[in-house]
């Protein structure tokens, strides 16, 4: 009884921060009266060819139009941020209840670390087999941000994979002896590290080198084919 007490404390108040920190990040509202006249200022829309504004005003709404509400997957240039935040979520999750499994309510949670790790280890597979996007021309500084996200993720999916194989021959075979499972939450701990470090790299990419937002410097899927 205490220990689900406890277990019920510990998940009540992360629940409760997750949500705080939400809130205390409001998404600015976008001011869609506003238009950006940094190109009208320096004279630079002048040198256009007549008619040229006019169009990309016209593609600019016809575009807005079509992607109205929710994006269909074809609208994505690749599917690698949405397949992504799921090992990302849930081999950090397994590292902390593979820790509270140490003390508390052991066989419950190691069901549910075994869970968690097969589907973050599924998870980061496919995102690094199938929906792994080709990029072209970087900078000298994307590039290396781009090799560090590669090799971070690389780690992710093999102590991932390990973390899967020790934790099912400790659950199945082992009755979860305690030094067993310690060597599962470090390996596990080594894998949040490197899914946290992947992430972060890959944030780098997009938000400060423009990697992947509306397909920039990423070969779409065409010229793929192509090579």
């Amino acid at each position: 009884m205490k220990n689900n007490i406890l277990l019920t404390i510990f998940l009540t108040l992360g629940v409760a921060f997750t949500v705080s920190a939400h809130k205390g990040h409001d998404h600015p509202k976008t001011d869609t009266a506003k238009v950006d006249t940094a190109n009208v200022e320096t004279g630079t829309h002048a040198e256009m060819p007549a008619g040229t504004e006019h169009h990309q005003e016209e593609e600019m709404t016809a575009h807005h139009e079509q992607v109205m509400g929710k994006a269909p997957f074809s609208d994505f240039p690749t599917l690698h941020p949405l397949v992504v935040h799921f090992p990302i979520v849930l081999l950090i999750l397994a590292v902390l209840t593979q820790f509270l499994g140490l003390f508390v309510l052991r066989k419950p949670l190691s069901w549910v670390t075994l869970a968690l790790v097969a589907l973050g280890f599924l998870g980061a597979w496919v995102a690094a087999g199938f929906v792994h996007p080709h990029t072209e021309q970087l900078t000298e500084y994307a590039a290396w941000a781009l090799q560090q996200h590669e090799k971070y993720a690389d780690i992710t999916l093999w102590t991932a994979l390990a973390a899967l194989v020790l934790k099912t021959v400790s659950h199945f075979f082992l009755n979860m002896k305690i030094w067993a499972e310690v060597v599962i939450f470090l390996v596990l701990g080594v894998s949040a590290y490197a899914v946290s470090s992947a992430g972060h790299f890959g944030a780098q990419l997009t938000h400060i080198e423009g990697v992947g937002p509306q397909g920039h410097f990423l070969e779409m899927e065409s010229e793929q084919h192509s090579h």
